[in-house]
């Protein structure tokens, strides 16, 4: 058993290469990443997967050298490749928790703050009804299959057996956290609108009506408003997410 191990020491290091590629990009990217799921269903995926795809790096395995501290680089190496793409898509979806908060908090709805498990992050109502319409548009568009298509493709950019990593890291990184802030104010906007339309009716009525308690009805009309408009303004929101998707993933495959 010993000869045998020794003889495949290399190749269960070049397996544990792909593994940490695999692996962070699986344990840190949004829904396949969500607590929701168990944590021994996430590693037996990564296990799985690993082993599919493997076979189709043997190609860079002429170049690899199976030195203690080079794989351990190569390792850590990986792992940064593969967190950066879980990473990248997290601040997507903190964009559209943003767009949820100033929401709540424009329209009088942020009383409620609760946790949300998709994202580890905590958020009042809104946020997490637009958190998960976001959850479910990246899985009607397919941004699951674009999310592994851009791994599979670092593969080519960036071999298993590279020490190096993107030189522009840190500045898509703070061009993706500018983008991000600029979705929510995006997703935002048609609501923030209408409540600053709202506000100025309520204005005028309070003028008009003094004895109209403007407190009590401009909350009620504040909410009601919030959710009119939110809900008559999905469709646009969806496809307004859809393109910032593919635009947050072709900007990480353009850093490789």
């Amino acid at each position: 058993m010993q000869q045998l191990l020794s003889l495949h020491t290399d190749k269960i290091f070049f397996f544990g290469i792909v593994f940490a590629r695999l692996g962070a990009m699986l344990l840190t990217a949004p829904l396949l990443g969500s607590r929701l799921i168990p944590l021994h269903i996430r590693i037996i995926s990564v296990f799985v997967l690993t082993i599919l795809i493997t076979p189709f790096q043997w190609h860079a395995y002429s170049a690899f050298a199976p030195d203690t501290g080079t794989v351990a680089i190569q390792i850590l190496a990986n792992v940064l490749i593969g967190a950066s793409l879980g990473i990248t898509l997290l601040i997507l979806f903190s964009g559209v928790q943003i767009a949820g908060t100033i929401i709540c908090r424009s329209g009088q709805m942020a009383m409620d703050q609760s946790g949300d498990d998709s994202t580890i992050i905590e958020g009042a109502p809104a946020g997490r009804i637009l958190q998960w319409l976001a959850l479910i548009i990246f899985v009607a568009i397919g941004g699951h299959r674009l999310m592994m298509t851009a791994l599979l493709d670092s593969f080519q950019s960036i071999p298993l057996t590279s020490q190096l990593l993107p030189e522009r890291l840190h500045q898509i990184a703070l061009h993706m956290v500018s983008e991000s802030f600029r979705l929510a104010i995006r997703l935002s906007a048609p609501v923030i609108s209408a409540l600053l339309a709202s506000t100025f009716v309520i204005g005028l009525l309070s003028r008009a009506l003094p004895q109209i308690n403007a407190f009590s009805t401009g909350l009620t009309i504040n909410l009601w408003t919030t959710l009119a408009t939110l809900f008559f303004s999905l469709a646009t929101l969806a496809y307004l997410f859809e393109d910032y998707v593919n635009l947050f993933i072709s900007t990480w495959n353009g850093m490789l």
